[in-house]
């Protein structure tokens, strides 16, 4: 069936048909296996009474046709073998038709009153009509208030058993195509829905084929963009180093004062290189080609020395303020980690004034240790947070190539922290300024 429309609606109909008929089955077995108790007990109350009869007389016996009438709720008479009443206790004024042949009509007339004939043998061997009336209300009273319960139990529990088992047919490929999508927007871009999803024939699959078809096609788009990319910046490279190579010889001829555009020249030439330098970095990190082998270090340290770096660089001791335990141990890439704070921690510089401060805060919560950078600087507009981690996205108010970035170290330090397990994200300080929130598995 390829339609998971026709499938929900089948299995509606197939459930009521089940219920239905397991619980007319149920009520029929039980009343059948009722009224095979009720004869057999009937059957030994009359071989009783008969032997009653034999041995203690007619008075005896009228005694205790009361008695079960009493308590088992049963009216009855007996007949001996030649058809005669040998009681005229319940005996009723038509007890002759009980020796006439059984027709059709005498049979329906009888299960109307609720009679029915018994033939049963006394332990002497002596044969008896034994004819019984039973009153179901009495005779049911025990367990018929129960049957209701019991079909609705039953009734219940096939609709459950059903229905789990048509949901989780319908969830659990969902619930894989949910997981390869969270991969595919992770940046693994390798995740598929796998073929048990896709080879259902129905609408999931056909969902499940629509997405394996998207990241197909993004894959290879972003494959061809990295690919161009890489080859540009490697094209680059040669133009640029000879360039730099003719400057130096040009310099050497010029006098002094003539110097200070070929050293503008040159200015130009190394931020295109590093321009260049760090677009192979973000390709290398996307195709995870510059995982550094892992190692042990201390954070603390790693971070201080990021820090003493990047003062010496502002020329003020006093813009960094740090709140850091004195021993703060990871598994991971140190070289990759050094890259992703020291590019945050040279933009919060960059951009939180003379008279602002940049705060780093690293704090541990179970598996995980945390990692706070904030800055006084004029924060970023709500709706550039989600695109503050893109490749050369800039925000055009204050974090543009002229105050000195290219928009690409962030994204660097996402792709480093997404490659030891961890994650990034960004936010507005409720006093003003960026935040920067990192995450990273202690393993």
């Amino acid at each position: 069936m390829r339609s998971l429309y026709w499938k929900i609606f089948l299995f509606f109909w197939v459930t009521l048909i089940l219920t239905m008929a397991s619980v007319v089955t149920l009520t029929g077995t039980i009343i059948e296996n009722r009224q095979k108790l009720e004869s057999h007990q009937i059957i030994e109350i009359a071989m009783e009474l008969t032997d009653v009869y034999e041995q203690e007389g007619r008075k005896k016996l009228a005694y205790e046709l009361r008695e079960v009438d009493e308590h088992h709720g049963i009216k009855a008479f007996i007949l001996d073998e030649y058809k005669r009443p040998i009681s005229r206790v319940h005996l009723p004024k038509d007890w002759l038709s009980f020796t006439q042949p059984l027709n059709p009509e005498r049979f329906k007339e009888r299960t109307s009153r609720g009679l029915k004939a018994y033939h049963v043998s006394s332990s002497s061997g002596r044969r008896y009509t034994f004819v019984a009336q039973v009153f179901r209300d009495r005779s049911y009273q025990y367990w018929f208030p129960h049957l209701p319960a019991l079909q609705l139990f039953t009734a219940l529990l096939i609709v459950a058993s059903l229905t789990a088992f048509i949901t989780w047919r319908i969830t659990n490929p969902l619930n894989r195509l949910r997981r390869a999508t969270n991969a595919f927007a992770r940046g693994e871009f390798e995740a598929r829905v796998d073929n048990e999803v896709c080879c259902r024939k129905d609408e999931i699959s056909q969902l499940g084929l629509a997405f394996n078809n998207m990241a197909e096609r993004i894959s290879l788009l972003l494959s061809n963009q990295q690919r161009l990319f890489r080859d540009i910046s490697h094209e680059l490279r040669t133009p640029l180093a000879r360039q730099q190579i003719a400057l130096e010889l040009l310099a050497r001829k010029l006098p002094e004062k003539d110097k200070s555009g070929t050293e503008r020249i040159e200015r130009e030439i190394g931020r295109m290189n590093e321009l260049i330098d760090q677009v192979l970095t973000l390709l290398r990190l996307e195709q995870g080609e510059n995982k550094a082998e892992q190692s042990n270090y201390n954070l603390s340290s790693l971070i201080h020395q990021v820090v003493h770096d990047a003062t010496f660089e502002a020329q003020n001791d006093d813009k960094i303020s740090l709140n850091l335990p004195n021993a703060c141990n990871l598994m991971g890439c140190p070289e990759l980690t050094s890259r992703a704070l020291e590019n945050i921690i040279r933009n919060a510089l960059r951009y939180t004034g003379d008279e602002g401060k940049v705060y780093i805060n690293v704090s541990q919560a179970k598996e995980w240790l945390s990692i706070s950078i904030a800055d006084d600087g004029p924060g970023v507009p709500e709706e550039s947070l989600k695109h503050l981690f893109e490749p050369f996205y800039r925000v055009e108010e204050s974090r543009n190539q002229q105050a000195g970035g290219y928009g690409i170290g962030m994204a660097i330090a996402e792709q480093a922290m997404r490659s030891q397990g961890g994650s990034i994200k960004a936010s507005n300080r409720p006093e003003g300024g960026l935040q920067i929130d990192i995450s990273l598995p202690i393993k």
